[in-house]
């Protein structure tokens, strides 16, 4: 991993020393801001086989990219851009679209483009993806920069999952995964813009494949929800319970058996804090039991404990 920072510089030195490294981590660029003497920055990047993954945060700015920095830097490659905190205005080709935290675009390194900073902290996580890659997948790709994509319960929600799961573990995996997640990352990005029949046809598994990781999420991040079901979690995600099992069952999950999972393992955690409030029935009903003899009898199976003696074990 690669890191840059203003935080050890000079306030009169900061802002330039910000241009040349959007210049580095990035391709030549002409940043702007209001207020250059109080501004901070910080960029770290990480090299996922071709594909450069960074995160970047710093003060409101404005990042043009025009004629002079493309003759500077001819680079053929696309900027998706994911925000994580803040607001950004991303323009190119005359359209315009502003991001909000979980929602992505692209801009297109050959043309001209403006990247609107305007949140006075904000972080996006950016993939720097080669053209050769990217644009055969795409249909019309011309038309496919500074368009939105956001959590939509279908293809949206599975390429930020995933591209958020990248970004957060770039860092941690082998070299030898590496080129293909790259590969998914561009199947599922492209797919989620609008793909090429090709796209499709080769991202088909990565799609499923993701998908069961972000429905098996979902679950796990609604596990308190005593009237969680398949028809809920698939009324959230416009598909039909069975198309749902279907796809969980290729993953090698169940529905019953994820819920179940999540849900004592959040009982145990709560168990093993000696600060933590409510009875063992309060316990098992907060994380959406409704039967305590199931519990009990489930909860000693996974743990080899009943819950009193589970508590008590971790209380010791």
């Amino acid at each position: 991993m690669q890191t840059w920072t203003t935080d050890h510089l000079a306030e009169k030195d900061k802002f330039s020393y910000w241009r040349d490294v959007l210049c580095q981590a990035y391709v030549a660029l002409d940043p702007r801001t209001a207020d250059d003497h109080n501004f901070g920055g910080r960029v770290s990047a990480h090299l996922l086989s071709t594909i450069n993954v960074t995160t970047i945060a710093s003060s409101r700015q404005e990042i043009y990219r025009g004629a002079a920095e493309i003759r500077k830097m001819p680079v053929e490659v696309y900027f998706l851009n994911l925000q994580v905190r803040g607001q950004c205005r991303m323009n190119q080709g005359g359209r315009s679209v502003l991001l909000q935290p979980g929602e992505f675009s692209l801009v297109d390194s050959t043309q001209p483009y403006l990247n609107d900073y305007c949140s006075d902290d904000w972080e996006q996580y950016s993939f720097r993806i080669p053209h050769h890659l990217l644009r055969p997948l795409l249909q019309d790709p011309e038309q496919k920069t500074a368009q939105r994509v956001h959590d939509d319960g279908g293809l949206g929600t599975i390429a930020i999952d995933f591209l958020k799961s990248i970004a957060q573990r770039a860092s941690v995996f082998p070299e030898a995964a590496a080129a293909k997640l790259g590969e998914s990352l561009i199947d599922l990005v492209a797919l989620s813009l609008g793909g090429t029949a090709a796209a499709q046809e080769s991202g088909q598994q990565n799609v499923k494949r993701n998908f069961c990781v972000t429905l098996a999420k979902h679950i796990e991040l609604n596990a308190a929800d005593a009237t969680l079901s398949p028809a809920k979690v698939a009324q959230h995600f416009h598909i039909s319970p069975r198309y749902l099992h279907k796809i969980l069952e290729e993953g090698g999950r169940s529905f019953g058996r994820i819920l179940l999972e999540s849900r004592l393992e959040h009982c145990a955690k709560d168990l093993r804090q000696s600060g933590a409030t409510g009875s063992i029935s309060q316990i098992a009903y907060r994380w959406g039991f409704n039967d305590l003899s199931h519990f009990s009898r489930t909860f000693r199976a996974r743990f080899g404990h009943s819950p009193r003696e589970f508590r008590l074990c971790a209380i010791g």
